[in-house]
């Protein structure tokens, strides 16, 4: 390939905010050095060239970090590819104007339907205050490839890559359903502080598993349920200057009514049992449907220590 020969097809040019997910530096043809870049935002995921001596980059450039890009898609030899005209660093308020979940990569999820599903999920919140928390919460280079990658346990429920995610949104789904049954007349507002509850109620585990659902040193001492307000704390920190019920009453749902929670406190909301009931009823049904897949679809199947049964029932 030679970069001198890629030709602009007018009108067709590329821009947007991205995660850096790739990097590789290389010479074309002629000896030209380029850097062939991996691009990823929660709906493309595309690669880049960028000829190192045309284009200012900069500096110590990370994996995983927001870089503003533009460029112009070109024909090549073989096919088109795009050739990056900008790259920088994106401005802080630039950041914040981006939708919800923008910079999620697309790259780093095995279940990229659940990710289409969370973005849309959170970006119909009614609740801005709701969104920009979840950004906060989620958009962190720390732990964002664990929540999209990472299995929900590693040999319990929805243990496969990207079952944390699917777990996660079951858990919020299944608090609105049992909204709508049990208490339809429920303020959207609480419903919508209900949903973000069932949605981040495991978000302690990126600090306890690693992209594969292995248990980490912090594992080993804490467990997950008790950080799930430090994995929320830059996100509470922010509730807590706009709206300071959802705050305490996400703290207050965490911690109360998860199975062993440690704190004491008897559940003062209906939404806290929703969640912990919501969570135990993904667990199960995940866990139910792996105990009978590999064997005939009623009696009795097994899955670990647990026993389930399917009765064979005549159809009406």
């Amino acid at each position: 390939m030679k970069l001198n020969e890629l030709r602009p097809i007018l009108k067709e040019t590329f821009a947007g905010t991205y995660r850096l997910t790739g990097r590789v530096a290389s010479f074309d043809d002629e000896g030209i050095p380029y850097l062939k870049l991996r691009l990823s935002s929660c709906q493309a995921d595309c690669v880049v060239l960028v000829a190192i001596d045309s284009v200012a980059i900069p500096d110590r450039l990370g994996h995983m970090e927001l870089v503003v890009v533009k460029g112009q898609i070109c024909i090549g030899p073989e096919e088109s590819v795009i050739l990056l005209t900008e790259i920088r660093r994106p401005l802080q308020p630039e950041v914040v104007r981006l939708p919800a979940l923008q910079t999620l990569p697309r790259l780093f999820c095995p279940q990229p339907n659940s990710l289409d599903e969370l973005v849309e999920a959170v970006r119909s919140l009614g609740s801005n205050h709701l969104q920009l928390f979840i950004k906060r919460v989620l958009e962190r280079r720390d732990r964002l490839e664990i929540f999209l990658k990472a299995p929900a346990s590693q040999s319990y429920h929805h243990s496969y890559p990207g079952g944390l995610l699917v777990h996660s949104l079951a858990v919020a789904r299944g608090v609105l359903n049992m909204v709508q049954i049990n208490e339809p007349q429920m303020p959207r507002a609480m419903q919508e502080v209900g949903f973000v509850a069932g949605l981040l109620h495991d978000i302690g585990k990126t600090f306890t598993n690693d992209v594969n659902g292995r248990p980490t040193a912090t594992a080993r001492l804490c467990d997950h349920a008790d950080l799930t307000l430090e994995a929320c704390a830059v996100g509470l920190a922010y509730l807590d200057k706009v709206n300071p019920d959802a705050a305490l009453a996400l703290r207050h749902i965490w911690t109360c009514a998860s199975p062993g929670a440690r704190y004491g406190a008897p559940a003062a909301m209906t939404l806290a049992r929703y969640v912990r009931d919501a969570d135990g009823q993904s667990a199960m049904a995940d866990n139910q449907s792996r105990a009978f897949q590999k064997r005939e679809p009623t009696g009795f199947g097994k899955l670990g220590r647990n026993d389930y049964w399917r009765p064979s029932l005549p159809a009406q």
